[in-house]
């Protein structure tokens, strides 16, 4: 069984590439909107990562 931690890392990058991948096709590009673009993807995805976790593992 995999850890919240786990959970949370693998949310996190799978975010930030998905981030990254609405910036280029949005059309934006440099480092600001790459760093806005990746930044809340990692977060989103971290956030989403805990709670399946904590979907997955209720009592």
């Amino acid at each position: 069984m995999m850890s919240r931690d786990n959970y949370r890392s693998i949310g996190a990058i799978t975010g930030l590439a998905l981030g990254i991948t609405l910036m280029i096709s949005l059309g934006k590009h440099g480092v600001i909107p790459g760093a806005i673009f990746g930044a809340g993807g990692a977060l989103a995805g971290g956030v989403l990562g805990e709670r399946i976790h904590g979907i997955l593992n209720r009592k």
